[in-house]
């Protein structure tokens, strides 16, 4: 026999309670934290249960009002209760735009016809407002999730809860090492190990890096690449030729685009020496071209620059492209729906779906003799 979740066990204990006349109809249900202390069980596996009860018409939730019971035996439809023909899928991203999300979601949308129905909410790169989505996706009973995080290293506590539950859930453009969630990313560390050997065949031999302090896998794992780069050309690896204090570009950050078009000038004027530089995001690559115009530097002839995920442009072909790493981003949302199905359906089937990048010639990189 098929063992019940542990979300489904505490429905169970308290639909009998409803049902013997132990939580009589018309009572309002103890409170959310005396549930949890009762059973010994997580916000999220009560609020399950509660969402459950609710669907199958034995209470009412309404917020800062409470669980009432309003009958003692199951319905098939109830007047608070909208069912779905399809699995509803929750889906959180920190941010997304025509560098990197826009495209991901496309191929959710598409790949969901039909298949689910998705509510989708934006974190901003805020760890609390992240927590507090998850929490309303559990309460209107998703049957999975799917999560760009704002954080590599402070995984959310509801991830973890979820995680331990073995809840259906996907997380994007991240690894999360050593947790049981199934991810979907492009294998960051062979792009930027890429896109640096690139410039070492062109003849830089003085290169530089430019990102975000985000504190993100995405980056470190390109930063990681960046490095592996130096030692297969036999090249000397210097962490002073690495600025990673770029802010502007983090969601919901307060500081403006000149402060870090002004550090960025600083950085080059201190190492004359450097020719290129890997741009970890397009946004830095234009910041950096402007404090490039700043110095009397054209690019790419006294600097070239790299960068990742840059912007189709399909219509503008005046427009200047810089060389860079494309991700298979309208791939990774598909695959994300998919997988996401998958789990519902298996939760314990966990995976982890690496993409591999591909670099895309633009007008950014000049070859030295």
């Amino acid at each position: 026999m098929k063992k019940r979740l542990l979300y489904q066990q505490v429905y169970e204990k308290l639909a009998t309670k409803i049902q013997n006349g132990q939580l009589p109809v018309g009572e309002k249900l103890p409170s959310e934290i005396q549930l949890m202390e009762e059973f010994g069980v997580s916000s999220i596996t009560l609020k399950k249960a509660l969402e459950l009860l609710k669907t199958e018409g034995y209470i009412s939730r309404r917020p800062r009002v409470g669980s009432h019971v309003i009958s003692d035996r199951p319905a098939a439809e109830h007047s608070e209760t909208r069912t779905f023909d399809r699995p509803l899928i929750g889906c959180v991203m920190t941010d997304f735009d025509d560098t990197f999300g826009t495209k991901v979601l496309s191929g959710m949308l598409d790949e969901e016809e039909g298949r689910a129905h998705l509510l989708l909410k934006k974190s901003h790169g805020d760890l609390e407002l992240e927590e507090k989505i998850v929490q309303e996706f559990i309460e209107m009973n998703v049957a999975g999730l799917i999560m760009l995080p704002a954080s590599s290293k402070f995984v959310s506590p509801a991830l973890l809860e979820l995680a331990t539950q073995k809840f259906p859930l996907i997380v994007l453009d991240r690894s999360l090492e050593g947790l049981p969630i199934s991810s979907i990313s492009t294998d960051n560390i062979a792009a930027a190990k890429m896109i640096t050997a690139l410039l070492f065949e062109n003849g830089h031999q003085n290169i530089g890096m430019i990102t975000s302090k985000s504190e993100v896998s995405t980056l470190e794992n390109r930063i990681d690449g960046f490095i592996r780069a130096h030692a297969s050309f036999h090249s000397t690896y210097q962490e002073d030729y690495i600025y990673r204090k770029i802010e502007s570009v983090i969601p919901n950050s307060n500081v403006a685009v000149d402060t870090d078009i002004t550090h960025i000038v600083e950085f080059l004027q201190a190492r004359p020496e450097m020719t290129a530089v890997v741009a970890a995001e397009y946004n830095i690559a234009l910041m950096l071209r402007q404090a490039c115009e700043k110095l009397g530097k054209r690019v790419p002839d006294d600097l070239s620059i790299v960068c990742f995920d840059h912007p189709d442009q399909y219509f503008d072909r005046q427009s200047f492209r810089f060389t860079h790493i494309k991700q298979p981003q309208y791939k990774m949302g598909k695959k994300a729906i998919t997988s996401l199905l998958e789990q519902i359906i298996h939760p314990e089937k966990i995976q982890k779906h690496i993409f591999d990048p591909v670099i895309i010639e633009g007008d950014s990189v000049h070859k030295r003799s």
